[in-house]
């Protein structure tokens, strides 16, 4: 094999790269802080990456690669160091989106977030959410909240992933951790079977249809707390798609379980740090009380942004967390203008300053 896997996985840890790339005609390509720089190694050819797949792919997954032409699959580097990887048909060949995953027990500290996200460790049922686009940080968040749980209560915790992509160690918590298509047949059976297996908390990887928006609302008003995904870039979407299952005439019913049910959505996107090494997250947090509750029961989404502007309980828009970026000198103003979501209202945050439109109330 003229492709050394290995030794490509081995430089991504070296170099603390997020992702690896491998398509024929291309040199390798890793994702260093958000952009994608090839490796010094000849293009690749058609055995390569057939190679590179057979030395990393589990048998269990070549029915569905055979099946749909992509399939997810976990690889392990050493005992510690693990990747989770996708292997895809384009042009006749096969590509592979390789990513590393957290290889150590991470804090809410090591990663820069908020410390008001410790709020989710103590809630004792209900759903919450953690959100955005595809490696922006919600399994490294969720772990952060995993890990404090695991340091301070004793209950048992079961994850349903797709595949596992952190590996927990049982510290005064039980961690039960399920792998479809390895220990259960399907998504479906292992949260149908997961209430029976005496769980106090639940993680599920991601909820992705509507069966599982439906079992995980059960196990919610079951008394159990659950965390889990989707791919939504803010608090307000993530309200909209978790409806988006269900027909105008269960939007009533939908709504009203969202409402007592949703205990927090935390939205993330990742911007470069000041000084280009590295990167960190920005958050939209919301947390549930009386005025949210309301507004969801009454379908008045788009006002959910006015109540976080107020800051209320911890809560605060994507541009009030820039804005402490910025002022901490982690991010630049520079860096935080390409995502800013209303220039004019974090240009008055900016320099302490508000208007109507940045606070106010609702009833």
């Amino acid at each position: 094999m003229s492709v050394n896997v290995k030794k490509l996985l081995d430089g991504m840890v070296k170099v603390d790269a997020s992702d690896l790339h491998l398509k024929v005609g291309s040199p390798p390509m890793i994702r260093l802080h958000g952009q994608l720089h090839p490796v010094d190694h000849p293009q690749l050819t058609l055995e390569d990456t057939e190679d590179a797949n057979r030395l990393m792919m589990p048998e269990r997954c070549l029915e569905q690669f055979k099946r749909d032409g992509t399939t997810d699959y976990s690889y392990g580097l050493t005992m510690t160091q693990r990747f989770r990887v996708n292997c895809y048909h384009q042009r006749g060949a096969k590509s592979l989106a390789i990513r590393k995953l957290v290889s150590k027990k991470v804090t809410l500290e090591d990663l820069n977030l908020p410390a008001q996200l410790a709020k989710l460790a103590a809630l004792h049922r209900g759903l919450a959410l953690v959100t955005g686009i595809t490696g922006c940080g919600k399994t490294s968040t969720l772990a952060a909240i995993i890990n404090i749980i695991n340091e301070k209560r004793r209950e048992h915790i079961i994850t349903i992933e797709d595949p596992i992509e952190i590996v927990y160690a049982d510290d005064k918590c039980i961690i039960d951790q399920i792998e479809v298509h390895q220990d259960v047949i399907d998504f479906r059976c292992a949260l149908r079977h997961a209430l029976r297996q005496d769980p106090d908390i639940i993680l599920l990887g991601e909820l992705r249809d509507r069966e599982s928006i439906e079992v995980a609302m059960h196990c919610v008003e079951t008394g159990h707390l659950v965390f889990s995904t989707l791919h939504t870039p803010d608090a307000r979407q993530t309200v909209t798609r978790l409806t988006h299952y269900f027909t105008t005439d269960e939007q009533e019913l939908i709504l009203d379980q969202i409402s007592k049910n949703m205990k927090a959505v935390i939205c993330q996107r990742l911007l470069l740090r000041k000084g280009g090494k590295g990167r960190v997250p920005c958050c939209e947090i919301l947390f549930n009380n009386p005025i949210i509750g309301k507004l969801i029961r009454e379908e008045r989404i788009d006002d959910i942004q006015q109540v976080l502007r107020n800051g209320d309980e911890g809560m605060m828009t994507f541009d009030m967390h820039l804005v402490q970026l910025v002022k901490g000198e982690v991010v630049t103003e520079e860096e935080a203008y390409k995502v800013v979501e209303d220039e004019a209202a974090f240009r008055r945050l900016l320099k302490g300053k508000s208007a109507g439109s940045d606070r106010g109330g609702l009833i």
